[in-house]
Order: C-alpha cells, then sequence, then structure tokens
C-alpha cells in the first residue's frame, strides 16, 4: 500500500512554529499514514530566514522537533530535480513565477519525488502551471493546498473512512460492542 506524501514548503516551518492547531493538522495527517517530506533547499531557505528573525531560536529549535517528531524525509539533489528546474526556468509559461528560482526549486523537489500534496502560503505557487513538456514526459504537479484547504481535505477524507468502516461494521452479523460513544 502506497502511502500519500505531503511536502512541506518554507512558510509551513514558520506557521507549525506560531501555531499549535496547524502542527496538529500536519500530526493528523501523520498519524492517518500520510508521509510528509521537504528538501534540503527548503530547509536551508527555512534555517536561513529563521537566523535572521528575532525569535530566530525558537523557530529553529521548533522546526528541529517537528523534522524529529513528523519523521519529515529530507530529499536532496537528483537528476529528475536538475531536469525540473532547468525546464521550469527555461520554458516560461506562466509568468507569476519568473522571478521566483527558489520556489520552482521546491515544486521540482516535489515533482521529482512524486509528492501527492505541496503544502505553501504562496498562493502564486499553488496557481502556477508547468510546462506542458514536463507533463510530457512524466511529470505531475502535486496537488497545491494552503494548510488550512489540506485540514479541510483530510478532514474529509477521515470523515469518508469512517462512515466506511462504520457501514462495515453493521453489516457483520449485528455485532454491537454496546460503546456508542
Amino acid at each position: 500500500m502506497n502511502h500519500p506524501t505531503i511536502f512541506l514548503d518554507t512558510p509551513i516551518f514558520f506557521t507549525c512554529a506560531e501555531d499549535t492547531k496547524s502542527r496538529t493538522t500536519l500530526q493528523h495527517a501523520r498519524n492517518a499514514g500520510y508521509l510528509i517530506q521537504t528538501s534540503i533547499s527548503v530547509l536551508g531557505e527555512a534555517f536561513i530566514q529563521m537566523h535572521e528573525h528575532k525569535k530566530a531560536l525558537d523557530y529553529i529549535t521548533s522546526m528541529n522537533q517537528l523534522l524529529d517528531d513528523w519523521n519529515v524525509a529530507v530529499h536532496f539533489p537528483n537528476d529528475h530535480v536538475r531536469i525540473l528546474c532547468f525546464k521550469m526556468g527555461e520554458e516560461e509559461v506562466d509568468t507569476r513565477m519568473i522571478r521566483e528560482p527558489t520556489d520552482r526549486t521546491h515544486l521540482a523537489y516535489a515533482m521529482a519525488y512524486h509528492s501527492d500534496y505541496f503544502l505553501t502560503s504562496d498562493r502564486n505557487l499553488i496557481r502556477y502551471r508547468i510546462p506542458s513538456s514536463l507533463e510530457a514526459i512524466g511529470f505531475s504537479k502535486p496537488t497545491c493546498l494552503l494548510l488550512e484547504e489540506f485540514k479541510n481535505e483530510i478532514s474529509m477524507k477521515v470523515r469518508e473512512f469512517s462512515y466506511e468502516w462504520d457501514t462495515t461494521r453493521s453489516t457483520m452479523g449485528g455485532f454491537n460492542d454496546k460503546n456508542d460513544a
């Protein structure tokens, strides 16, 4: 069974450092079997931005704790990342990202490692269209969402799973565990 994967963009680490509800959303996803991943480029950018912040130690400590708590897979450059970065830089079909090579690089990692979801706070990145030449050679853009949108999506999936489990249970010879909680 393949577990769905979530790629975290830089702003998500800040959001989770500042907001326990956001952390909880990703912890629930992790508990539900989602694999959480990011890239060395995201961690580098996050570290530099956190280091320059007045709450540097708090942010960096939080990021380190989240990496451990969620068992985050950290991806490194490979040939697919290289090809994706080059093609997205050369074949600009969507001008929203022309001056955003770092953001395109983060997306390239998510695509190279076949992430199902890409969580970010960057609405331009969410709307960004990848060059069709990349789709032609088998790459696809993951579902890009704000963390709040992902929370809603995962809640719906949990409800669907709970409903399926409940209807399956009721067909098992009328078994009743006397627990209506």
